[in-house]
């Protein structure tokens, strides 16, 4: 899970904006600067100035889906307005003048995005404890030192509010917004709560239950966490943790698994009160008592 500030062109946001775009296509001119740990779903911020404003703040944000090379006709000729421009002269006037004078190369990274929200006000970086160099010319990983600053942008977010007048059918950019930030609160507790102690062997079981736990539908894998899965709606969060074990480590997988769920329910409250916060045990041959405690934890929470 990775969150990035990129730094983008006020005008063509803007432009997105008012047609109501919910897909984009950014472009980039140098290849030299690679996204390293940047996956599917991931969060682009649109680091930018928003409308009468004079400094720059992030404005909104979408999910990362690939990076496709393009020269720019064959961006131009697929995408069309998604590109931010009304006109291929337009968008070839914008791209000749970011390169200054050098030859534009014959194909650029064309960064594909979509399911776009933007918020109704700037959130200014010191609003969330977040430093952004001032000489910033493409984009930064906003959550390598600190994987709680992508929460707090979506805890200000939602006090400043949602533009909903920039989505005009009935898909709800508050319903999308509200899944990311459950989605990463859950992955940013997730960080602090250790799986295992796991041998490679039950590592990979593990990991086996996940994914099959995932294939269910409205679970999905917990960003960063290889080995748990989780779904929610608006009244609860459920967790689905795998319990491994072997005849000599029972007990200790035992206390492992009841003493994440623990961790897991008091984090989560803090951070989604008035949330369920329910559970769901992993396993092929998990034993009736470990089942039973897992049943009494719910029925306590």
């Amino acid at each position: 899970m990775s969150s990035i500030a990129y730094v983008t062109d006020d005008r063509m946001l803007e432009y997105h904006r008012l047609c109501r775009n919910h897909e984009m296509i950014f472009w980039r001119l140098s290849s030299k600067k690679r996204f390293t740990d940047f996956h599917n779903g991931d969060l682009l911020f649109f680091y930018a100035r928003g409308p009468m404003s004079r400094k720059k703040g992030l404005i909104g944000y979408a999910h990362f889906d690939s990076i496709r090379r393009l020269s720019v006709k064959a961006m131009w000729d697929t995408y069309k307005d998604m590109t931010g421009y009304d006109s291929y002269e337009k968008l070839y006037e914008t791209i000749s003048r970011a390169a200054k004078g050098q030859e534009i190369p014959k194909r650029l990274n064309c960064l594909y995005l979509k399911d776009v929200v933007f918020f109704m006000t700037p959130i200014w970086p010191k609003e969330v404890q977040l430093e952004i160099p001032s000489n910033l010319e493409s984009y930064c990983y906003i959550d390598k030192e600190d994987p709680q600053i992508t929460v707090r942008i979506l805890r200000k977010a939602e006090e400043h509010g949602i533009d909903v007048w920039s989505w005009d059918s009935a898909e709800k950019p508050e319903e999308i917004f509200r899944e990311d930030a459950v989605r990463h609160t859950v992955a940013m507790v997730s960080r602090e709560i250790e799986a295992g102690p796991y041998s490679r062997r039950q590592l990979t079981e593990a990991g086996r239950l996940a994914a099959a736990q995932a294939e269910e539908e409205g679970w999905e894998r917990i960003r960063g966490c290889k080995t748990s899965c989780f779904r929610a709606d608006p009244e609860s969060i459920e967790i689905a943790l795998p319990f491994v074990y072997g005849q000599k480590d029972r007990t200790t997988q035992t206390q492992m698994l009841l003493g994440r769920m623990v961790m897991y329910s008091e984090l989560l409250k803090k951070e989604e009160s008035g949330k369920q916060i329910r559970f769901r045990v992993l396993g092929e041959s998990v034993p009736d008592d470990v089942r039973e405690m897992v049943n009494r934890l719910n029925e306590r929470l």
